[in-house]
């Protein structure tokens, strides 16, 4: 009974000090406390252990709060009060509490009589503070005096200002350390060069895999468009979706200072979207945040501005009012359009026929929703230009995609996927110069466009200025260093007559996952017919074959490479194979597909077959000159054309004209190796155009060699 009597008088005492409320009222507090500390840390990149010290000073902070209770009797006491009451509770009675009765008015108490009794024995020394007694209520009194709620209050404000002190400290460190890396070997600017790795989906439900790869992809276009960054392409980061690797690997692989990572969980009518900016050479966060928001269109495009604002300044990239109204531009208001598109974009991006087609398909349903929407219409736009570009389309659709594309401007004139929509369209047109002017819009807008810097490095190319290509591919190889961009450098290095450094780069480069059937062919096909190699172009072509089964465009590109290799039999079978695959396609390595085919035909014994199919791209080529057509190489075609035919006047008249309008025909396949020219390449105006060919692009390795001397690549 003794010990349920001590539980009930404890449980009494309890409720009588108010700790029930006082424990509640800390441990709501102090979860308030821990939530700011989160976000504190999360939001400056401080290190795991500032949330842990914030925790053990909670902890520590609750016992001395009880206690404080427990001295002050509660929340609401008054200190003078407690105190009062406390003093005369030591004593062991409280006012009128005598068990013996009241004394008699004016008689000295037992207790009293004693007290002094003693007093006045002790001598002159003691004093009544001596008595056991006052020594207890002194005591007392100086734990009142230090367990105050007052001192309390200004224990913890004074325990998480030491905190706040610390934690200052080391943001300032952090952004020592980041000043100071321009002075050490990684540099400042190196950390501006930034990778977006794959979000990971959080997402319960897998379908939701889709919204956190275009959340990752909207992020890292609006930091795209920053140009005092360098953004690398998202075809190089999804490779790193499940890596191994460590961020300085990964860092070492991309070319890059900083990784920024994140997650997208989406739970009904919530999104949770984080996000952790990391120098990938010290493993240090510069900057870290996380956003709770309702699940609304407006409020995703928010977040995604808000990730490219902050991560600007943590990098101190500059930003300015043109940049920053286009990352603030909202695309659409319709969750569900933009749902529909961020899954056409994700097919789009596969470069497969089948999800190109199912990817027209929903950029139509978010053009339904919302027709305003003009990333949707640039997006139907640039699938309709790989229907021809890549699976053999008609390229009569080049019409409509510039119509598409104009649409998308229309709507949103700061569109860098409208402005490359409709260079490509341009591209199919061959209207190399207007190609070039688009392509160059959208890289004004949009910076670090990885598409529209490697196509401006495509239409220089077309236009025969090799080192100004040459700049323009490197560029776009930074921005893409593990698919099509390196290729490409590769090509012009052979172009230029580096062929040692051409194979290296291509030998590095042609196996990252990213390349396409035609990246794969045209990379190895030009190195090596570049280089005079005609029977080492077949095999790079043959690498491939089995890998991606009867494509047109291989067949195609066998055609030209057997004529090169003079079997005419074996070209024919190509040329024909390949039209069959794709009747409407017109686009191969060197000259169209017609001319290869007739060409072919020609040579292996039906000589009026031969000639009306190449007489009939002579033709088609006149059309398209007579419709805008700039490419040099089209009089170049129309040269060998009528030299295959037995006109050799005409065909070098057609030829200095191609030169001067900047054909490079001291290239190899077209001076050396091209079976249509063989009737005048030994004629004096024949060789004076490919000497000053071969005399121009020496000039454009010479400066190249020099700028990568000065920059130290070679």
């Amino acid at each position: 009974m003794s010990r349920q009597n001590g539980v009930k008088r404890l449980v009494r005492e309890a409720h009588r000090r108010s700790l029930w409320q006082v424990m509640i009222l800390y441990l709501g507090a102090s979860w308030a406390v821990l939530e700011a500390a989160d976000h504190v840390i999360q939001r400056f990149g401080m290190p795991d252990w500032a949330y842990g010290t914030a925790v053990l000073l909670l902890l520590i902070g609750f016992p001395i709060v009880m206690a404080t209770a427990i001295v002050q009797e509660g929340v609401g006491a008054r200190e003078a009060g407690a105190s009062s009451t406390s003093a005369s509770g030591v004593g062991g009675r409280e006012a009128g509490a005598s068990t013996t009765g009241d004394p008699e008015p004016g008689a000295p108490s037992p207790d009293a009589a004693e007290t002094a009794t003693t007093a006045a024995s002790s001598g002159p020394a003691a004093t009544v503070a001596d008595a056991p007694g006052a020594r207890s209520e002194g005591q007392a009194s100086a734990i009142h005096g230090l367990l105050t709620w007052r001192n309390a209050l200004l224990g913890g404000v004074a325990a998480f200002a030491l905190w706040g002190v610390i934690a200052t400290g080391i943001l300032l460190s952090a952004d020592r350390r980041a000043a100071d890396g321009g002075r050490d070997a990684r540099g400042a600017e190196n950390l501006k060069a930034i990778a977006v790795l794959p979000f990971d989906n959080l997402s319960s439900d897998a379908e939701n895999a889709h919204f956190a790869d275009g959340i990752h992809e909207d992020v890292l276009t609006q930091l795209s468009k920053i140009a005092d960054l360098t953004v690398i392409s998202r075809t190089s980061v999804l490779a790193y979706r499940e890596t191994e690797l460590g961020m300085s690997e990964i860092a070492a692989e991309l070319g890059v200072g900083s990784i920024l990572e994140g997650s997208v969980r989406r739970s009904g009518d919530n999104v949770r979207i984080t996000a952790q900016l990391i120098d990938a050479g010290t493993d240090q966060h510069l900057w870290a945040d996380n956003f709770d928001r309702a699940l609304t269109v407006a409020n995703v495009f928010a977040i995604q501005t808000e990730i490219a604002e902050q991560i600007a300044t943590a990098l101190r990239a500059t930003l300015s009012p043109e940049e920053a109204s286009r990352i603030a531009y909202q695309p659409t208001d319709n969750l569900g359009a933009y749902d529909l598109y961020l899954r056409a974009r994700e097919l789009y991006g596969r470069y497969v026929d089948e999800d190109n087609e199912q990817a027209i398909r929903l950029f139509r349903r978010a053009i339904e929703i919302d027709p305003e929407y003009a990333d949707a219409w640039a997006g139907i736009a640039d699938a309709y230009g790989q229907r021809i570009l890549i699976f053999g389309h008609p390229t009569a659709l080049a019409d409509s995609v510039i119509a598409l594309a104009e649409r998308a401007i229309s709507l949103n004139p700061e569109s860098a996927a409208g402005y490359k929509a409709k260079a490509l369209a341009h591209s199919i047109r061959q209207q190399y110069h207007a190609s070039l002017e688009s392509n160059l819009a959208a890289v004004e807008r949009d910076p670090n466009h990885r598409g529209a810097t490697n196509n401006v490095g495509v239409d220089y190319s077309r236009l025969g200025r090799l080192d100004e290509s040459l700049r323009w591919y490197k560029r776009g190889a930074r921005l893409d260093p593990t698919t099509f961009g390196p290729g490409n450098v590769a090509n012009t290095y052979a172009a230029l007559g580096e062929h040692e450094r051409a194979r290296e780069y291509f030998a590095e480069h042609v196996d990252h996952a990213g390349n396409t059937p035609w990246v794969r062919a045209t990379y190895g096909a030009f190195v090596a017919l570049d280089g005079g190699d005609a029977d080492g172009a077949l095999a790079y072509l043959d690498r491939w074959r089995a890998e991606y089964g009867d494509l047109a465009i291989m067949h195609s590109f066998e055609a030209e490479i057997h004529l090169a290799r003079g079997d005419f039999e074996a070209a024919l079978a190509a040329a024909e194979r390949g039209r069959t695959l794709a009747p409407e396609a017109n686009r191969v390595l060197q000259y169209h597909m017609t001319t290869s085919l007739g060409y072919a035909t020609l040579r292996a014994g039906a000589a009026e077959e031969g000639a009306r199919l190449l007489e009939a791209q002579a033709a088609e080529n006149r059309a398209a000159i007579a419709n805008g057509a700039d490419r040099p190489l089209l009089w170049w075609e129309m040269g060998a054309i009528r030299a295959a035919l037995g006109d050799p006047d005409a065909a070098l008249d057609l030829m200095e004209e191609a030169r001067e309008k900047g054909f490079q025909a001291g290239r190899a396949f077209y001076a050396e190796l091209d079976p249509m020219v063989a009737s005048v390449r030994d004629d004096s105006r024949f060789q004076a155009v490919v000497a000053d060919s071969r005399g121009e692009i020496e000039e454009m390795r010479r400066r190249i060699e020099v700028e990568e001397i000065a920059t130290g690549e070679r």
